[in-house]
């Protein structure tokens, strides 16, 4: 192909920080249906936490590879990404450990001890509980810089036919533990003897599956899409379906993150929304970063405290988590470029 072929699209795509910001609000649904019970079609939204880490492996191919084949080592781009991941850790943990103050969850100390290994990303190991002792989800976070480690170590020297390889085992990977663990649920629960590796194929396979499809588009393959206001909906008519389709959990789950994930989120990249959403799209998904990390303590918090799960108090906590995240993304910096296609 061409170089005008392959530098068609424009730099910065920002109909996937549109998607980015779709898919933290399917989780805030799907998080709104666990703690209130009002069921609906988000109760498969968990599987929307699949999607970033394939967008993580594929922004990452496309505008940061060229930098780590130019001698950047493993441990120093970790550690810019840990930097620019930890205002997310500290304003989940901060408000987390608020409610945890208020209910008197633990001793005072002992709180403090659960914030600085919060804050430090130091998973809990006791084997029970979530993976983090605050905010729930934190372990993405934790799990996106391991990917991101061995990306720089040893991913950024893979050849894209291996990675491709790579990508396939992975998902055989992934289907065993779904099917041994009943859901593609892994990850959540702090990690026991027996346990501990079930995350791994979860973002392993959709990590490396980006970084392969990412080479690709860096390559210049282009395939022709669909409008973009279709292409951003379709989403969550998918997620919708899911708990509907003949297939049962196991294999609904395998097949959304399998097969679905990735070809819309192909089709996204292709897709040209105006110029004009431009400022609104980059905004939907740095809006999604905060809203992700505070909206599960707002919800629960606020049933605590209305003693009520009706749909008049649900919808009051969605309103309070849009309005504490509104209110992070001005203070708080989480300026990142995620999706810039560098040549």
């Amino acid at each position: 192909m061409s170089e005008a072929g392959i530098t068609a699209h424009p730099a910065r795509m920002f109909q996937l920080d549109g998607l980015r910001g779709v898919a933290a609000f399917m989780i805030v649904f799907y998080h709104l249906d666990i703690v209130y019970g009002i069921g609906g079609p988000f109760q498969r939204g968990y599987l929307f936490v699949d999607l970033f880490f394939l967008l993580s492996g594929f922004v990452l191919a496309v505008s940061t590879e060229k930098k780590l084949l130019s001698g950047i080592g493993p441990i120093e781009f970790t550690w810019a990404r840990f930097k620019r991941l930890w205002p997310l850790v500290a304003v989940g943990a901060g408000v987390a450990v608020v409610r945890a103050f208020y209910i008197g969850m633990a001793d005072p100390l002992t709180l403090l001890w659960w914030l600085a290994l919060d804050l430090a990303m130091i998973p809990s190991l006791t084997g029970a509980g979530p993976f983090y002792r605050y905010n729930g989800p934190q372990w993405t976070l934790f799990y996106e810089l391991l990917a991101n480690f061995l990306h720089a170590l040893a991913l950024k020297k893979v050849p894209t036919w291996a990675m491709g390889l790579l990508a396939a085992v992975m998902g055989g990977w992934l289907v065993y533990t779904v099917q041994l663990h009943g859901s593609d649920t892994m990850g959540v629960n702090a990690p026991t003897a027996k346990t501990w590796w079930w995350a791994l194929p979860r973002v392993g396979f959709s990590y490396v599956l980006g970084v392969w499809i990412g080479r690709l588009y860096k390559g210049g393959l282009r395939t022709p899409s669909l409008p973009w206001q279709l292409a951003l909906v379709l989403p969550v008519a998918g997620i919708a379906a899911v708990p509907y389709l003949p297939l049962g959990k196991v294999w609904g789950d395998l097949a959304f993150v399998m097969l679905f994930l990735p070809v819309m989120m192909w089709l996204t990249a292709m897709c040209r929304p105006p110029q004009s959403l431009k400022a609104p799209l980059e905004w939907l998904g740095n809006f999604s970063l905060p809203l992700y990390c505070v909206h599960l303590t707002v919800l629960v918090w606020t049933k605590e405290l209305a003693g009520s799960n009706s749909g008049a108090v649900a919808a009051l906590a969605v309103a309070i988590a849009l309005a504490l995240s509104w209110f992070f993304s001005r203070v708080v910096s989480f300026a990142s470029k995620p999706t810039v296609a560098k040549g």
